[in-house]
């Protein structure tokens, strides 16, 4: 069957995604034909209790079932391109001094897999919800697909601030953790974050150093952190570099 003209919400399971659950089943913003968040395999362990204790519940209160499609079923999720270039978007010191690679990974592990999972349910045509905050405009991004055009509830259905999407979440009553949805071995992450996971996340900073090993075989020259030294040796206390301000272009869908 054929499916046209869906609302179709990509959602992230970090702050933003909480707030439009909520919103949701308010009825302040409308009922989307479907909701799903795509599932890289290398999520942070502490988006998970947030999706399936606070966001999940929400959406269940008016019939909304969030689906869960894994990048692995739909031949996604490597860490390596075709010629072998690493895809996240690492440091390098390859020229003598410090710079960024390019960002692959978000269209490649999620907006990729999020347009072959609407195709494999038949979908023809698609407004794709995307969950940036108006301090996160920057982010905003157009679409090259013309089957499937992008919605940005939070901008422009009901604006609303990272900090106002957190009030809205304490309001239902949630009092545990909301995270910032990211892969564990996020390069974009900064030293807090770094520094929670490698306190309260111990597995998820392992799996993140055994990464940057196996990319690092690949190329010697990338890493997770902007200091270029490994991770597991990297002091996360010293004060951050002009690096410092996440460098995510909006494909985790917040």
């Amino acid at each position: 069957m054929k499916l046209e003209n869906v609302e179709a919400w990509s959602c992230g399971g970090g702050t933003q995604s909480g707030a439009i659950a909520v919103l949701i089943a308010q009825g302040k913003l409308p009922k989307p034909d479907l909701a799903f968040m795509v599932d890289t395999g290398r999520e942070k362990s502490s988006t998970w209790p947030f999706v399936h204790g606070f966001i999940r519940p929400q959406l269940a209160k008016i019939g909304i079932d969030l689906q869960i499609p894994r990048a692995a079923d739909f031949n996604a999720g490597r860490l390596f391109s075709g010629t072998g270039s690493v895809l996240m978007p690492g440091y390098t010191d390859q020229s003598g001094s410090v710079g960024k690679l390019p960002a692959f990974c978000s269209g490649s592990w999620k907006a990729d897999v999020s347009e072959r999972f609407l195709r494999s349910l038949g979908v023809v045509t698609a407004r794709n919800w995307i969950g940036i905050s108006v301090d996160e405009i920057r982010r905003l991004r157009n679409q090259h697909r013309p089957w499937l055009s992008l919605w940005y509830p939070l901008i422009f259905g009901i604006p609303l601030q990272r900090h106002q999407c957190v009030e809205i979440i304490r309001g239902e009553g949630w009092t545990g953790h909301i995270p910032h949805s990211a892969c564990y071995m996020c390069p974009n992450m900064g030293n807090a974050e770094w520094i929670d996971m490698k306190l309260n996340w111990p597995e998820d900073f392992k799996l993140a150093c055994q990464v940057e090993v196996e990319c690092r075989e690949k190329d010697p020259h990338f890493w997770l952190h902007s200091s270029c030294v490994p991770l597991a040796e990297v002091d996360f206390f010293v004060q951050e570099t002009m690096f410092s301000e996440r460098g995510c272009v909006g494909g985790c869908f917040t």
